[in-house]
This record gives C-alpha cells, sequence and structure tokens, in this order.
C-alpha cells in the first residue's frame, strides 16, 4: 500500500509543470511548522498542535557568498529597503543572490514581524501575522551587464565587449506589507482519515513599484580615456520608460497607511489537508504526540489579490537616446537611486502619473507528503504561479509579481522541538538543482535554500537564508480531554 501511494503522489505532481516557490525551508512542509506553514497552507491550523505560538522576529532573503565576506556592509534585505532608503544600495545588492539562473533575475527578502497563532479547542485555531516582503525582478540583463556590475567599471577587471546585440529587457522593484487574519478547521476526524481546510484574508499596505523598461540595439563595454583600468558602458539606441508609484522616501508608519503615498490591497489565501493512515498509532510511546499518517495530501492558494496604485507624486517617463555612455559613477547612481537616479541622468521626451493595478505574486501549491518510517517524511512539492496575465488586454502585467516555479523534494527528520530537513529544489531555467539544508532547534531555526550558492564556486546563483526566533506550547492530549 505505501509503495502504491507514494507513485501515485509521484505522478500527481511530475505531470504538472516544473515549478516551485521557497517561503522557510524546512517549517513550510513541517506539522510543527505552525505560523510558518500557515502561510504557505492555512489549513495547518486546523486541529492544532500548539495551544498557543509566537514569531519572535524572522528575518530572510536571497543571498550569495559574497554576503559573508562583508558582514556589516551588505543586507539580505535590499529588496525592502530600497523603497525606503539610498545609502549604499549599491554596495549591499552586490551580497544578493539571484535564486534563477542568469535569465530571469529573482531576489527577494523578507521580515515577518512579531505575530501569533491561538487554539480555540480541539479543532480550531486562528493566527494574526504582520510580514513585509520585497521583490526585485530583470529580464534579459546580460551577462556581461551583470558581471561589470559586480567587478565594477574602474577595477580593471571587466573584460571589453563590442557591438553586442542587446533587446527588450526589464528590471523591477517591489515592495509591500501585509496584515493577515487566518483561520484552520478540522472537519473529519476519525482514525486513518483527517480532514483539515483554512482560510486567510490579508490587507495589503505600503505598496511601492520602481521599474525600468525599454529596448537598447546594441551595447559595447570600452577603455575610457587613457587609463585601461577604468571602463565604460555605451548602448546604442535606446527607448525607454521609468517610473515610481512614490519616490524613495524614509519609513513612517503613518504614511504607509496612506493611498496617496503608498499602494495598496486586499487578498486572500485557501488551503486543505487530507492525512491518510493511522499506522503508527500502536506503535509509539504514551508521550509521543508525532502524527501517525501514512500520506498527507495538501494544496493552496496564496497572495490572490492585487495592488492598486493611484498615488499622488508618482512619475512616469518615457524618452529616447541615440547614445547612452554609463560609468561607474552613473552606475553607482543608477543602484542608489533606482528609476529615479535613471531619470536625473537621462531626461525623458514626455511625463506622466504612474496609476496601475499590479498582481500580487499569485501561486497554487501541491504536495503529498509520505511517512517513510516514524519521525521520518519524504514531501514531494510543486508551486507554480497562479493566473499570470499575457496579451494586449493584460495591462501592466510586465510589473506583476511572481515566484519562481519550482519542483522540490524534501527529506526530512522532525519531532516536536527540533527538526533538520533537506531541500532539493528543481527550478524552472536552472541548470542543476539546488540542494538546501535547514535546521529547528528549539525556538531557533536557520535554513538556506542552495547550500552551494554560499560558495564562490556555485555563486552563478544564490541561496534563500532564514534565521527566525519563536515560542510556543503544546496541545497536549490532556489540554484536549
Amino acid at each position: 500500500m505505501k509503495t502504491s501511494l507514494l507513485t501515485t503522489s509521484l505522478l500527481l505532481l511530475t505531470t504538472l509543470q516544473c515549478v516551485v516557490a521557497q517561503q522557510i525551508p524546512g517549517l513550510q512542509f513541517s506539522n510543527y511548522g505552525g505560523l510558518y506553514r500557515a502561510t504557505y497552507n492555512p489549513s495547518v491550523l486546523g486541529g492544532p498542535r500548539q495551544k498557543f505560538q509566537v514569531n519572535i522576529l524572522t528575518l530572510g532573503g536571497s543571498i550569495k557568498y559574497r554576503y559573508f565576506r562583508f558582514i556589516g556592509e551588505n543586507s539580505f534585505l535590499y529588496p525592502i529597503l530600497s523603497a525606503h532608503s539610498t545609502k549604499e544600495l549599491y554596495g549591499r545588492s552586490r551580497t544578493m543572490g539571484s535564486l534563477t539562473y542568469k535569465d530571469p533575475i529573482f531576489l527577494t527578502g523578507e521580515i515577518r514581524w512579531p505575530s501569533a497563532s491561538f487554539a480555540l479547542g480541539k479543532y480550531h485555531a486562528v493566527a494574526i501575522q504582520l510580514r513585509t516582503r520585497g521583490f526585485v525582478q530583470g529580464r534579459n540583463i546580460p551577462e556581461a551587464i551583470d558581471n561589470l556590475y559586480m567587478k565594477r567599471l574602474d577595477t580593471g577587471s571587466t573584460p571589453p565587449l563590442s557591438n553586442e546585440a542587446w533587446g527588450d529587457f526589464s528590471l523591477v522593484q517591489q515592495s509591500f506589507s501585509d496584515i493577515s487574519f487566518s483561520w484552520g478547521g478540522q472537519l473529519l476526524d476519525i482514525e486513518g482519515h483527517k480532514v483539515r481546510v483554512g482560510a486567510t484574508v490579508k490587507r495589503v499596505f505600503g505598496a511601492r513599484v520602481a521599474y525600468l523598461k525599454g529596448n537598447a540595439d546594441r551595447y559595447s563595454i570600452n577603455t575610457a580615456g587613457s587609463d585601461p583600468d577604468i571602463s565604460q558602458l555605451e548602448i546604442d539606441n535606446l527607448t525607454y520608460e521609468s517610473g515610481y508609484s512614490t519616490p524613495n522616501r524614509k519609513m513612517g508608519i503613518g504614511n504607509l497607511f496612506g493611498s496617496g503615498k503608498y499602494g495598496s490591497g486586499w487578498a486572500y489565501d485557501l488551503g486543505f489537508t487530507y492525512e491518510l493512515g493511522s499506522v503508527w498509532k500502536d506503535r509509539k510511546e504514551e508521550y509521543n504526540y508525532s502524527p501517525d499518517y501514512l500520506v498527507r495530501l495538501a494544496g493552496s492558494l496564496t497572495d490572490i489579490g492585487s495592488v492598486k496604485y493611484k498615488t499622488t507624486d508618482s512619475k512616469v517617463v518615457r524618452g529616447s537616446h541615440s547614445d547612452v555612455v554609463i560609468g561607474q559613477t552613473q552606475l553607482e547612481t543608477i543602484s542608489d537611486r533606482g528609476p529615479e537616479g535613471f531619470m536625473s541622468l537621462f531626461p525623458g521626451d514626455t511625463s506622466t502619473a504612474f496609476s496601475q493595478t499590479v498582481k500580487l505574486p499569485q501561486a497554487i501549491h501541491l504536495e503529498a507528503d509520505v511517512q517513510v518510517f516514524h519521525g521520518f517524511f519524504l514531501n514531494l512539492a510543486q508551486t507554480s504561479r497562479f493566473k499570470s496575465r499575457t496579451g494586449q488586454s493584460g495591462r501592466g502585467q510586465s510589473l506583476d509579481m511572481y515566484v519562481p516555479n519550482t519542483f522540490m523534494v524534501t527529506p526530512r527528520f522532525e519531532d516536536e522541538d527540533s527538526g533538520l530537513s533537506l531541500p532539493i529544489s528543481f527550478i524552472q531555467g536552472n541548470n542543476r538543482p539546488s540542494i538546501g539544508l535547514a535546521g529547528h532547534f528549539g525556538p531557533v531555526f536557520l535554513g538556506f535554500s542552495n547550500v552551494n550558492g554560499l560558495m564562490k564556486s556555485g555563486g552563478a546563483r544564490g541561496s534563500m537564508m532564514y534565521i527566525g526566533f519563536t515560542a510556543w506550547k503544546a496541545y497536549r492530549k490532556k489540554d484536549k480531554n
């Protein structure tokens, strides 16, 4: 029976498009993930394993090996900082790592502020969470330009190039916060069969978008002047559109909720879980409260919603230039100030306000979790972009947020107080799988989605890193009775 169910689960997942999104490695699938699994599938709150749980603080972001070389001079929260700061963002962003290989570029950062969940009896629980997320997405950014960005134009380490073709490209920075209320309930609780459902409602606020998109015929990297160590980027026939919903400004709590300064919107999550089997029930010690199922099947939709921008100080500039020259100073201005910096260097022909609706990173998640033997699980999971907008009718589709498509295999060991997992991610477009490592020990957890991305030899791709602190009280049988 176990072999048949495992085979069925593998076929179900692998016949769909190979896709994925990293949330918190090791905890997004855990039976004890609680709050951290609830953002991936809110049905985990049904039949809660914790009487209460508190997330004290969790930080996450995509980094590369350079991050650990510049401790104190870097930040894996760059996608969030870019909306509220211009201080040394060029240097900070160079320690970030794209989760996708070469094209497209995908960077992300996340702060999970203090949040809590509470059990409402044996079968129900609620949760309130506050998160801030940021994304940087780039398409068709040539490897040579990414290389000069990392190695600078004034070090002599940028090789020359002549008359390379380019084409359409885009670079988008987005960030937003949301406060959410989740509920989960267990609808069926009989031996061998358990069904849970859950839902989340989110209010999105403090959203900002800034972007640059355009087309370039060709580009070259040449020596500037007589110094062979000083180079410049030369672009032929550049047409572009650059815009932002609000200028870069320091964060103010009052401003974040003002629709005239930041975008806002609504979203929801839905999830279900079905557990089959109770084969471990008679083999456990009396004090062991770990799950008995043989197979857990689950599915969820997350971030179904959008952000509306009707801000008063937005700006969109369109222009064209036959010859554009960018040196190290100009490169740092654009990196630190984003589209605002680009506009200051290369003024456009027309200027309008920014008013659009942008989709949140909507995703559909499917998973099969098999308990191979007591306390050891094999999880097969898939996350795909949900209802992407394409074509002329999808206004604003180039700015829509998304998560990388991924298929993931995660063997893990877990109990109530600790856990260790090895997530193996097959991200669409990547040339090889990402092998991660995550540990959960008491109130502290630390996870990486791609250990190889933290080494110089594997520096072409980055790794998600999460570190967090949590506290909880378990829901014992004596409490249930």
